[in-house]
């Protein structure tokens, strides 16, 4: 994962390193949290004001990490789906405009927190603001600019708010989470560093901080999703829990209840816990949303498992649950098995957060899977109508040899040519309709959908 963040000649790796000694010299930068000083649950940037807003039809999405081959996979998808139209004849409609939820980490994030903020204008603008964009050249001609280091050195502003500032003034435009559009919910997620766990940008999480997300920065937490360790400092959230009614959150019943018999949700219920500790926890950090959850699934998991205490009766159960994963992992050919040479650090560091990355992407793959298993279970139980439906958009589902190598050789940068971001968008789109759960979805008789041709 490290070594392939930046490929040959485009590696951020020796600037990195030649000014990294300065920020353990520099002044401590103020977290940019503002405090919250009641919980209102009926405002603010909440999971929980989606609940019970689904329509007939609920599309989940996840964009998975993967920098700029992620971005344009994803944005591809979004594509395909403002480009494809259910529904009977005289209400016919977007199938994007059934979106309810989209989760998304590293890479994914950009293209997710875009489409939150301006809707349908990510077709016009987001390729111009973000993906043909050179965002690592300009990062690193900022990193030598010499008004950096002596900005560093005296004011804490390292490499990850000099990122922000960038993200802020020319991919989000200054928005934070009170420009959000209502819907779909947009679940970014970083990585708390200390405790290994998700943590979302969403109200629920900030409660528990005592911190009013409605004021952050959108790129603040896009830039806290994708900040590769060690490349990029963590992004510091200050905790002011006690200085709220945290009782009032609407985590608190959970928080307050026995542990769950399942040991990743009680491992989950006591991380979420440790937020209320001020005193242990005075400040958060975050980094990169893809170590704790690389796809971006984990948000969706958990949502679906909300659904299927809260949504699944009678007056409200949709007739169609579509979930879209966005994977852009790549699985590039190794070599070190070729050699008697011993691999370089990189290298090393590489396959060792890869496959450990990898197999925690498998085991939650598996756990969708049997979340949708079990909602379809219960949805036969009480006898309902839903249909659930589980497609992924991953290059392993390409069958075309040439273009598979192709698009396994891309790497995890923010900095891709021309060609390479129209490959992946035209990839996103083909991916997701030669799926076969994909087209069984449209060929529903109550969905009745159509798709351009191409």
């Amino acid at each position: 994962m490290f070594s392939r963040c930046f490929n040959a000649g485009r590696s951020l790796w020796p600037v990195v390193l030649s000014v990294v000694f300065m920020n353990g010299c520099a002044s401590i930068y103020a977290p940019q949290n503002a405090a919250l000083d009641s919980i209102d649950t009926s405002t603010g940037y909440r999971g929980i004001s989606h609940i019970g807003h689904m329509g007939d039809i609920s599309v989940y999405m996840s964009f998975s990490g993967g920098g700029t081959r992620a971005a344009a996979l994803s944005y591809g998808v979004l594509q395909e789906l403002a480009a494809t139209r259910i529904g009977a004849e005289g209400n016919r409609r977007r199938l994007l405009d059934e979106v309810d939820h989209i989760s998304s980490v590293s890479g994914g994030s950009f293209t997710a927190a875009y489409y939150g903020l301006f809707g349908d204008e990510i077709f016009e603008t987001y390729e111009k603001d973000f993906l043909r964009q050179s965002i690592q050249g300009t990062l690193i001609r900022k990193l030598l600019n010499p008004a950096y280091w002596f900005k560093s050195m005296f004011s804490g502003f390292d490499r990850t708010e000099m990122a922000i500032d960038y993200y802020d003034r020319q991919v989000f435009k200054g928005k934070t989470f009170a420009d959000m559009r209502p819907t779909p919910l947009i679940s970014i997620n970083a990585t708390d560093l200390s405790q290994g766990n998700r943590i979302a940008f969403i109200q629920e999480y900030f409660d528990l901080l005592c911190s009013d997300l409605s004021q952050l920065k959108v790129a603040r937490a896009v830039t806290a999703s994708s900040a590769v360790p060690v490349l990029f400092p963590s992004v510091v959230l200050e905790n002011r829990s006690g200085d709220c009614d945290v009782s009032k959150s609407p985590w608190w019943s959970v928080l307050e209840s026995d542990a769950p018999d399942n040991l990743r949700e009680r491992q989950l219920l006591t991380n979420v816990r440790s937020y209320l500790d001020k005193d242990k926890r005075p400040y958060i950090h975050l980094v990169d949303g893809g170590i704790s959850d690389n796809l971006g699934l984990r948000a969706m998991l958990e949502r679906l498992e909300v659904m299927g205490l809260q949504e699944l009766n009678q007056a409200r159960a949709p007739s169609h649950v579509l979930v879209i994963f966005v994977d852009a992992e790549v699985n590039p050919e190794r070599t070190i098995d070729q050699s008697a040479q011993k691999p370089s650090l990189g290298t090393t560091l590489d396959a060792v957060t890869s496959v450990q990355i990898s197999r925690f992407t498998a085991e939650t793959q598996t756990l969708i899977h049997e979340a949708m298993d079990d909602l379809r279970r219960q949805a036969s139980t009480a006898g309902l109508p839903t249909q659930f439906h589980l497609v992924d958009v991953k290059f392993s589902s390409e069958k075309r040899e040439k273009l598979s190598e192709y698009l396994n050789s891309l790497p995890t940068s923010l900095e891709l040519t021309d060609v390479e971001v129209d490959v992946l968008i035209d990839t996103g789109r083909s991916l997701l309709r030669q799926s076969a759960a994909y087209q069984a979805f449209l060929a529903a008789d109550d969905i009745r959908g159509t798709q351009p041709p191409r």
